[in-house]
């Protein structure tokens, strides 16, 4: 018996092209295709998605309960600005800092799975624990991320802009290229000032989905959310390129010949052999 065949090759970019500016990232085309997976995959992704934001929402409302003791008072700053007691702010960042580091292996689960989308793999929801293997690493670019973030923030925002689109791609290297934290972000961070304007353009018009989202009651998230991760997958296929494995069974093609050359006289059409192989997602 033969053993099954592996080989392995890159999607799209490789880390040295991405390093050397050497890849394509047009805004159009990747809007497009982000739009065309987020509608293939919307069924099959949608409940991985929803998961993600119930988990982050449950996180940041309790860190946010357990700072104020009621969360209604974050409702009735708006009610009265004047009574506006600044602590409020600092609880918020508090309860987003503690769900984004808390729920950053599910999240890490979600991008792998809209990665594999735009390798045109399919997915399953429980794919979604895929993230839980880098837990360590993820929650550590993700702390690392916002601190650097909030410091930058405090002193010029524009630059706190920057280094969110900088390190986007930090998670997935970490996942699926196995980089260390530090080097994932500085990786990331070269990566994409070779594309900058066209990083910036993207993410753009994913925010505006997200807008146009929460004005739908929220309900529009279910699609804007899907759409950010898909063109996500899309930039950093195009970037640093997806490394897929095939396993060929070398038996299953010589079975079908066997099949075809002892074909009954009633010209029975014959059943197709195994071969071994699987467009699922496993990372």
């Amino acid at each position: 018996m033969s053993n099954p065949i592996e080989k392995s090759f890159n999607l799209g970019g490789s880390v040295e092209k991405a390093l050397a500016g050497d890849f394509e990232l047009k805004p159009v085309s990747v809007i497009t295709e982000a739009w065309q997976l987020t509608m293939r995959h919307f069924l099959s992704f949608s409940p991985a998605v929803i998961l993600l934001i119930a988990i982050q929402a449950v996180v940041f409302i309790i860190a946010l309960k357990l700072q104020l003791g009621d969360v209604s008072v974050v409702l009735s700053m708006f009610q009265s600005p004047e009574s506006l007691d600044p602590s409020i702010f600092q609880s918020i960042f508090v309860a987003n800092f503690s769900f984004e580091v808390v729920g950053a292996p599910i999240y890490a689960g979600v991008a792998l799975m809209a990665m594999s989308h735009a390798a045109g793999l399919s997915t399953r929801t429980g794919h979604i624990t895929k993230g839980l293997s880098f837990m360590m690493p993820v929650i550590l670019v993700t702390m690392i991320n916002l601190l650097l973030q909030a410091v930058a923030g405090a002193i010029v925002p524009f630059i706190s802009i920057y280094l969110s689109l900088a390190f986007s791609n930090a998670v997935l290297l970490v996942c699926e290229k196995r980089l260390s934290p530090i080097q994932a972000m500085w990786t990331s961070l070269r990566g994409t000032n070779k594309r900058i304007f066209s990083i910036a353009v993207i993410y753009l018009i994913t925010m505006l989905a997200f807008v146009a989202g929460m004005m739908m009651y929220g309900l529009g998230l279910v699609v804007a959310v899907p759409f950010f991760f898909h063109a996500k997958g899309i930039i950093y296929r195009n970037m640093f390129g997806i490394r897929l494995q095939v396993v060929a069974n070398p038996n299953a093609a010589k079975e079908s010949s066997e099949q075809v050359n002892n074909v009954s006289d009633d010209d029975t059409p014959p059943t197709s052999g195994s071969s071994g192989g699987s467009n699922t997602f496993d990372a």
